[in-house]
């Protein structure tokens, strides 16, 4: 007992002081004390001296169990505020009437402290992101009208005075227009990535099959455009948000579409369902390079490493990321350059608490 480092009691079943290891002074300054006879609610400034304790000793002494972990909280002139772990036992519970208990004292104030501050700084990160959010929201929905301002006046002055412009002023209507028309998909990806903070829609079951329907029914004309074979597997039910997962979906089938080589695309949607949902969508792509693969997730971070000339507004998979990421899931991607990509997204099955 006196060479553990932890701080050890034993007491009377009167829950007086028999005997504490050296740990014990040095932890709590009672060193040169003699602290045989005491009461335990007189040690340590009176930090034993706690209800949760005395009721666990109680339940120890009648029914010979050990209790483990019980936090006990004081506070020290000199250190302030401690928080500590006692486990007790008895030492010689084989007898009808116990006589000794053994009390094992882990000092947690360091780890308690340490919690709390994570605990407070997660609460000012969440109130900062809120309120970066509301931001990117209320700039996003008011940016659309002096901009739809923008592009109507210069497409009608396109049209009125077309006759009596020359080909390098229409050149750089074109442009203009062009310009307030990628504005306007930037504007609106990121009212879309905002709403997602804002928790829009309630949470329930979503079948991701009649999802996928749906998408390939909006979809059908520009399937039939590009010649291209879409196959799928048979997707799973999850829980979650269906405009949300919907919106995660047909972006990743958007792009696959987007993104194809000189081949007409070929597209793969399948899930498997374990202890959680897999969902994998793969193309025949150009691919992406590994310095890529985290970019992409990025806001407005569009990748087009093989000068396919495709635009668009670079908010498409990180809103995937965002969505992937509220619904308790992670998505990433598969990729060798000219070998096409795999995009792997995990959902829940089943309500947890909703993000």
């Amino acid at each position: 007992m006196d060479t553990l480092h932890e701080p050890l009691l034993v007491l009377d079943r009167d829950l007086r002081v028999r005997q504490v290891n050296p740990a014990f002074h040095r932890s709590f300054g009672t060193a040169g004390e003699d602290t045989t006879g005491r009461p335990l609610a007189d040690l340590g400034e009176g930090h034993f001296d706690h209800p949760v304790l005395r009721d666990a000793l109680e339940t120890l002494l009648g029914e010979h169990e050990p209790f483990e972990q019980v936090e006990v909280k004081g506070m020290s002139e000199e250190e302030g505020r401690r928080v500590f772990q006692v486990n007790g036992r008895l030492l010689d519970a084989n007898r009808e009437a116990p006589e000794r208990i053994l009390l094992a004292i882990n000092d947690i104030t360091e780890q308690r402290t340490l919690e709390e501050t994570l605990r407070q700084r997660a609460r000012e990160l969440a109130r900062s992101n809120e309120d970066l959010e509301q931001f990117a929201y209320a700039a996003s929905h008011d940016l659309q009208e002096p901009l739809r301002m923008v592009s109507s006046y210069l497409q009608l002055l396109e049209r009125r005075y077309k006759e009596d412009l020359d080909e390098t002023a229409q050149e750089f209507i074109g442009y203009a227009v062009d310009g307030a028309e990628r504005m306007k998909a930037l504007i609106n990806g990121l009212l879309q990535y905002s709403r997602v903070g804002r928790k829009e829609g309630e949470f329930g079951e979503v079948g991701l099959g009649e999802v996928l329907d749906e998408i390939l029914s909006d979809l059908e004309r520009r399937i039939h455009e590009l010649d291209a074979t879409i196959e799928r597997g048979s997707l799973p039910q999850v829980y979650g948000n269906r405009d949300q997962l919907r919106r995660l979906l047909q972006n990743l089938v958007e792009n696959a579409l987007t993104y194809h080589g000189e081949e007409p695309p070929r597209v793969s949607v399948s899930g498997t369902q374990e202890e959680g949902v897999h969902l994998v969508v793969r193309d025949d792509g150009p691919g992406i390079p590994p310095e890529g693969e985290e970019k992409i997730f990025q806001i407005f971070g569009q990748l087009d490493p093989h000068g396919t000339g495709q635009e668009g507004s670079g908010m498409g998979l990180a809103l995937c990321k965002k969505i992937a990421n509220r619904h308790d899931g992670q998505i990433w991607v598969e990729s060798e350059p000219e070998e096409g990509c795999a995009f792997h997204v995990t959902l829940r099955l089943s309500p947890t608490t909703d993000a």
